[in-house]
């Protein structure tokens, strides 16, 4: 099983593990962590955790992600990744981001630079010098107004399905273009280290758009599914952010959970 690869199925998984939590009110220095567990058809094939720091306007966010168990027999995965970025009011602005992994004893690696919601510089590693005539191209209209798969998740909105759920997040991760479109499906109870209440469930569905082969089958199935993703309040700070998500796979249902959620 691989989790992270540049390819729009990697992506999803990687958008959904963003959920390393920011509180701005009060803008003081302070840390958070939060961990999560993954399972492939109810069976522990993976660990992430997230780190975020605030200092003032500043912010940052380091996450790591490894497989486990069973997963370790077919693909051993490992990955890290990192966000920082600066606070203006209610809302965050990424000025860095970058993702690294291995996986099958191959390396992969992306950078990407903002200014204001806008990307200046985008490099992965390996360079892909040659691509197939089905490849669809990023176009630079396409990067004018996009997020990333950390800081991305991380929602500012009243506490209903509607105010949160109602929004489609344009996604880029180096590699490629995606827009996640998120609509309302109620509320959830949930209970783990650190939270303890409603958590408001949101459908998503993958809308490529650039950055990937029109002809893969991997984009087809994904493209097909409805993913399920439930938020959390950051305390009183008006942000939500991801604690469980449950990815459809051609093997079966992927699960992320928080077992700890913003513990100072």
């Amino acid at each position: 099983m691989t989790f992270w690869k540049p390819a729009l199925g990697g992506l999803v998984l990687a958008t959904t593990l963003a959920t390393g939590p920011i509180s701005i009110a009060g803008a003081s220095a302070q840390a958070m962590s939060s961990q999560y567990s993954v399972s492939l058809i109810g069976l522990p094939v993976g660990r992430a955790s997230f780190d975020t720091t605030i200092d003032g306007s500043r912010f940052s966010i380091e996450g790591t992600l490894a497989s486990t168990g069973l997963a370790d027999i077919v693909s051993k995965t490992a990955g890290s990744s990192r966000v920082a970025g600066r606070i203006r009011g209610d809302s965050i602005f990424a000025e860095s981001y970058g993702l690294s992994y291995t996986s099958d004893k191959r390396s992969y690696s992306s950078t990407v630079a903002f200014r204001s919601g806008r990307v200046e510089t985008a490099e992965v590693a390996p360079k892909v010098t040659r691509r197939k005539a089905d490849y669809v191209p990023v176009k630079p209209s396409e990067l004018r107004a996009v997020v990333d798969p950390l800081s991305g998740l991380m929602i500012k909105a009243k506490a209903t399905p509607d105010a949160v759920c109602s929004r489609t997040l344009p996604f880029f991760d180096g590699w490629s273009r995606l827009d996640l479109q998120l609509s309302p499906n109620g509320t959830r109870a949930f209970s783990t280290d650190g939270f303890e209440g409603d958590a408001i469930a949101c459908n998503v569905r993958v809308k490529p758009v650039s950055g990937y082969r029109a002809t893969s089958k991997g984009v087809k199935f994904i493209q097909a599914q409805t993913i399920e993703l439930w938020f959390a309040p950051i305390g009183a700070t008006g942000i939500f952010a991801p604690v469980y998500a449950k990815i459809p796979t051609e093997i079966g249902p992927l699960t992320l959970r928080a077992s700890s959620f913003a513990k100072n």
